[in-house]
């Protein structure tokens, strides 16, 4: 099991009273607010030390790649990592090319040859472009994984700028081939953000381009195994404007993945009806703001089980601020952002949201684009005592990233989904860490986390205020965070038992603790352990006897938290 780390928080300034949303500039703090043109960023742990890192796309000055110190401060590595491209990046995305377990990274340009940087796993990248054969090169303004014929390898879409479209199939040897007829995803329009998003929860990744220049934004539906169809006109989904950004979010908690588009003048939201078909209801819904938009994310900003909605603004183009909209609960949002650093006047372009510090907050970090504009990261200091859950997914039959995957909560009497998405917004990539607010609900009464391969595992009984890491057919993980009091580890082996499971609890301190194993309901099965113990490394063996075949979880409780370990017990042979 990783071992759990625990992160120093950024320095916090005076809470607010509870139901306020609060957030802190904390760009100079954390040693990110470089100036320049910065047009976009994407969020991933490149490094695997389970802090998100930020690579920022820029103009003219060489892009940068913020590795979390895990202290609330960051250092820009780009250039011992060799990733300090100096040109016109407008955008990038994380992925994993070669499912090797280390996230690759491709950078769209303007005016160079885009560049597929391959990750050594030692901290540094090799530049792939040309014998992976994806370094096109036509003003590149969007650029997307997702494994589009679900054969485990992500494939890769790279939107362009008045110019062809390219999907190109991962071949699962570091290279790609152009399949953009094939898969009927060319386009020549003025391309701006683009996602793969499940518009139609039939398990597939469907295609959403948005346009400049009042050209119809386009909706490409997946038919199952790669070839696309242009629902746009019968879907409704073909809204016609000067788009920017686009993200999806389920706004009503219907399961179902509405879409947010930022635009020149009113922005747009398309309600999904679940029936394939989309409503435009931004100006009935109060997000229509009448900035110059451009990146944008769904993100529930106090914890309470409602998506909310963050617009980052060129305000030097339009004076409009940027806005953070809270979500109401009745379809309708509230700006909550006038009078904080969320309402900034800068040149604002990619938006992109990660829980930095580990605090179970949304954090916002923001690329602006003005020659004098620094970056910005806002940091959520909210504070109103709404439990969260965090969910990492690790692939093994699907791709190792997990792009794709959706992940449906019940807890407290809502539903709640979320897909790993990589690229969206405007130039930007969010967190590959899905983040759900639960408001006052203590456990999670249900999980199903459904693969991109198909594969559907479910949970039950989940505590609150964890990060669980899930990996596909063999084991879940989590992590708790509390205070200062007992901290231990806890290992089980092997994750498919037959005869035997062997458990180790390993103190940091003496104190006391409980292990038990639990059934998938969450009914107990065995109690190993329960009192106080001295510091060191405790170990049980625990004998299945006639229990029968299924899936058990093995829980260590602290005076911190808790820990959890999934394991497996096959039918047994006659």
């Amino acid at each position: 099991m990783k071992k759990a780390l625990f992160l120093l928080g950024f320095a916090a300034a005076a809470s607010p009273a509870p139901a306020q949303v609060h957030f802190q500039d904390a760009s100079a703090l954390a040693g990110v607010n470089n100036p320049g043109k910065n047009y976009g960023v994407a969020i991933g742990d490149y490094d695997n030390d389970g802090r998100d890192d930020i690579y920022v796309s820029r103009h003219i000055l060489p892009n940068l790649l913020y590795r979390n110190n895990g202290d609330g401060t960051f250092t820009d590595v780009a250039a011992q990592a060799g990733v300090a491209h100096a040109g016109t990046t407008t955008c990038s995305v994380w992925g994993d090319i070669d499912n090797d377990g280390d996230l690759d990274l491709y950078l769209g340009n303007r005016d160079e040859a885009n560049i597929l940087f391959l990750n050594n796993g030692d901290g540094t990248f090799s530049d792939i472009s040309e014998s992976a054969g994806v370094n096109s090169l036509y003003r590149t303004r969007a650029v997307l994984f997702g494994d589009i014929d679900r054969d485990g390898f992500i494939d890769l879409y790279v939107a362009n700028m008045t110019a062809y479209n390219y999907m190109y199939r991962n071949n699962g040897d570091n290279t790609f081939t152009d399949v953009t007829e094939a898969t009927n995803t060319q386009d020549f329009g003025v391309a701006m953000g683009s996602l793969f998003f499940d518009y139609d929860n039939d398990g597939d990744l469907d295609l959403y381009l948005t346009h400049d220049a009042n050209q119809p934004n386009i909706l490409y539906r997946n038919n199952g195994s790669g070839p696309f169809t242009n629902v746009s006109a019968q879907s409704n989904a073909n809204y016609a404007g000067q788009g920017m950004g686009v993200d999806v979010g389920d706004l009503n908690n219907d399961g179902f993945l509405d879409i947010y588009i930022t635009n020149l003048y009113e922005n747009a939201l398309l309600l999904n009806n679940g029936d394939g078909t989309f409503t435009e209801m931004a100006a009935e819904a109060g997000v229509d703001d009448l900035g110059m938009g451009w990146g944008t994310l769904w993100l529930d900003c106090d914890n309470d089980g409602l998506q909310d909605i963050y617009v980052s603004n060129d305000s030097y183009f339009s004076p409009y601020p940027n806005l953070l909209y809270r979500n109401l609960g009745n379809q309708t949002f509230q700006v909550v952002s006038h009078g904080s650093p969320l309402a900034s006047m800068y040149g604002g372009y990619g938006a992109a949201s990660a829980d930095f510090n580990d605090d179970g907050m949304a954090d916002i970090f923001l690329a602006n684009s003005g020659n004098n504009d620094n970056n910005q990261l806002f940091l959520n200091l909210t504070d109103n005592n709404n439990n969260w859950v965090k969910i990492k997914l690790t692939g093994t039959q699907s791709n190792r990233a997990a792009i794709g995957a959706r992940v449906e909560i019940e807890a407290g009497g809502k539903k709640m989904i979320d897909e790993v998405t990589a690229g969206a917004s405007y130039a930007s990539q969010n967190s590959f860490v899905l983040h759900f607010g639960l408001g006052d609900a203590e456990a999670i009464d249900r999980m199903v986390v459904r693969w991109p391969n198909g594969l559907v595992e479910e949970y039950g009984q989940l505590a609150a205020n964890a990060t669980y890491q899930f990996t596909e057919g063999e084991t879940l993980t989590s992590t708790f965070f509390a205070s200062d009091e007992t901290r231990a580890e806890l290992q089980a082996w092997p994750t498919l038992i037959h005869e035997r499971l062997t458990l180790s609890v390993n103190l940091e301190q003496a104190g006391r603790f409980q292990l038990a194993v639990k059934d998938i309901n969450g009914r107990l099965v065995a109690q190993l352990a329960e009192g106080h113990y001295p510091a060191g490394m405790h170990v049980w063996e625990w004998m299945p006897g006639e229990v029968p075949a299924g899936v058990y979880f093995c829980h260590l409780k602290t005076p911190a938290g808790q820990q959890v370990v999934k394991v497996v017990l096959p039918l047994r042979k006659n």
